[in-house]
């Protein structure tokens, strides 16, 4: 779905616009000095505001293909290069020039993707956030990747507020310092909370000096503070995933929109058009009896969305229209942007190009939360095979969630491995018995950890192992076989026996809740590396799923 005709017409045609319930609040408001862009408003009449978000940019500041990766003089002749900052940059002049009142939130995760962030950190994310003038953001999980001392030395170089509600940070007095509950746009007497999901914990180095609640709990306290201030109009920016935003819009009061992230999720006018994850925006009753309406624009600055809401005098909403825009070609890129992206680009070019191999047909991460994915089998073979090298291994395990890309055909450069695996984690061996590894894997696939009852926020894909499972009434996977390979044989997991697993040192610290207790093991080499030494051994690479992870419900 394309939205180009939206920009051509300066943005003055809206797709939709849903007419709202009436509400019974009889508050008015004066519209002061302070953040936001545009002008204050006559407290007697409706007032109008437009919001714009984005989230889980992950570093894609360049102009990237439908598989995450650079794009190629052939991406660009098709017409299939997408987002980057200099798109964004004259989108959203554009979308700011069509409203007289507009403000620019990010739901987080800004950090770790690309190269960008892997060799310069946040050195442009400070300075491309600041020069599109976001009046707010909240703190995704990667933010941690390099500790929590690190980033907050990033959002001291913000020139707007960081906001997260259900995070303890009295431990932490350089966090505490920049961070902050809520924040009041003063001019649109407007209350902006932020929150991320509390799994953060787990599937981050957040470290032991910050702490993470049940996001609703937060958001009731702060709405209610809001609210003796005098501010009904309250907006929170979350981390926290489309389905878990959904349930905190049940559980709260007061909000009448909810900007996210973290689940990458893509909302479209036509909840069935494929790929779709739900309605933009996609509306829940909260405990007032009100409509909140939640909102994401799936991932990579593919798409920036906005909302136009318009306040009725009594404060309640009487209107809400917008769409997600899709940030394609047809979309110009600011010159003065593309030409800063590209000087940035250049200290990393040359390790960048290094070329690795090739791999004879494309792959996309699509699907590995989901089940065996072409790419989580390569990356698990990789991993099993840079490890035998060494010493005898039987099984490879790794986290969906931390494949980050796909792969195009041909050539593989540097690039594009660090594309799919941005966090410079290491393999670790660990030992489990049999009956350890079946109890971890019947977890992963229940989404329930068995030793410490708590979810497990991530999929898996093995090599070395052949997994059979099948649906229960309630969806979820129950495993009916686990074997691993002996030779040219398969055969049942000996419960007593035990077994060498190559994994990664997230996964092995706790990552994602796989492993209960956490196992602490020596670093080796780095997953990219073992990617790319595999691609030099065996090129050209053809990936394709063999059946290792098996749904037998339908059989």
């Amino acid at each position: 779905m394309r939205f180009v005709s939206l920009i051509g017409l300066g943005l003055s045609a809206l797709s939709v616009s849903l007419a709202l319930p009436a509400d019974n609040d009889a508050n008015t408001y004066s519209y002061g000095h302070g953040h936001g862009h545009g002008h204050g408003h006559d407290h007697r009449k409706n007032f109008s505001l437009r919001v714009i978000h984005t989230n889980d940019v992950h570093a894609h500041y360049d102009q990237f293909n439908r598989y995450g990766s650079d794009c190629t003089a052939t991406d660009i002749s098709r017409g299939t290069c997408y987002g980057g900052a200099a798109r964004q940059v004259t989108l959203i002049n554009k979308l700011r020039a069509g409203h007289p009142n507009t403000l620019l939130f990010d739901a987080g995760d800004q950090a770790q993707g690309t190269l960008f962030y892997t060799i310069d950190k946040f050195n442009a994310t400070y300075k491309i956030m600041n020069k599109l003038k976001y009046d707010a953001m909240t703190i995704g999980n990667h933010e941690f990747d390099d500790g929590p001392n690190f980033v907050a030395k990033f959002f001291n170089l913000l020139n707007f507020p960081v906001v997260c509600a259900n995070m303890d940070t009295s431990k932490n007095p350089a966090l505490a310092k920049v961070v902050k509950p809520y924040t009041i746009i003063h001019k649109y007497q407007l209350g902006v909370i932020g929150y991320i999901t509390n799994t953060t914990g787990s599937i981050s180095s957040s470290g032991p000096t910050v702490s993470f609640t049940d996001p609703a709990v937060a958001v009731n306290k702060y709405v209610k503070i809001l609210r003796k201030k005098g501010i009904k109009r309250i907006i929170a920016v979350s981390h926290n995933g489309y389905k878990e935003d959904q349930d905190v819009a049940a559980r709260t009061h007061g909000l009448d929109l909810i900007v996210g992230g973290h689940s990458h999720t893509y909302l479209s006018l036509n909840a069935s058009e494929p790929g779709a994850g739900g309605l933009y925006p996609t509306a829940v009753k909260n405990l007032d009896g009100k409509s909140t309406y939640v909102l994401q624009a799936k991932a990579w600055g593919e798409y920036v969305g906005y909302v136009d809401i318009e306040f009725k005098k009594d404060g309640s909403i009487a209107k809400l229209s917008g769409e997600p825009v899709h940030l394609t070609q047809d979309i110009a890129q600011d010159t003065a942007m593309a030409a800063q992206v590209a000087e940035w680009r250049k200290p990393y070019e040359a390790y960048g190009s290094i070329v690795v191999g090739n791999l004879t047909t494309s792959i996309s991460n699509s699907g590995c939360q989901t089940g065996e994915c072409a790419i989580g089998d390569l990356s698990a073979d990789a991993m099993l095979w840079a490890r035998n090298r060494d010493t005898p291994v039987d099984i490879a395990i790794i986290n969906s969630g931390g494949i980050r890309a796909g792969m195009a055909n041909g050539t593989i450069r540097v690039r594009d491995v660090l594309l799919v695996f941005p966090f410079g984690n290491a393999l670790v061996d660990i030992t489990l018995t049999g009956a350890k590894l079946r109890e971890t894997i019947t977890g992963i696939l229940a989404k329930k950890n068995v030793a410490n009852g708590l979810p497990v926020t991530s999929f898996l894909q093995i090599a070395g192992a052949r997994i059979s499972y099948h649906l229960t009434a309630d969806g979820a996977k129950a495993l009916d076989k686990l074997e691993v390979k002996s030779g040219n044989e398969w055969v049942p997991v000996d419960d007593a026996k035990t077994y060498k697993i190559v994994t990664l040192d997230f996964i092995a610290r706790g990552g994602d809740n796989f492993l209960s207790p956490a196992i602490d093991a020596p670093a080796l080499i780095t997953m990219e590396a073992a990617l790319e030494d595999y691609f030099r051994a065996f090129s050209p690479v053809t990936a394709q799923l063999d059946g290792r992870i098996k749904d037998t419900t339908a059989a």
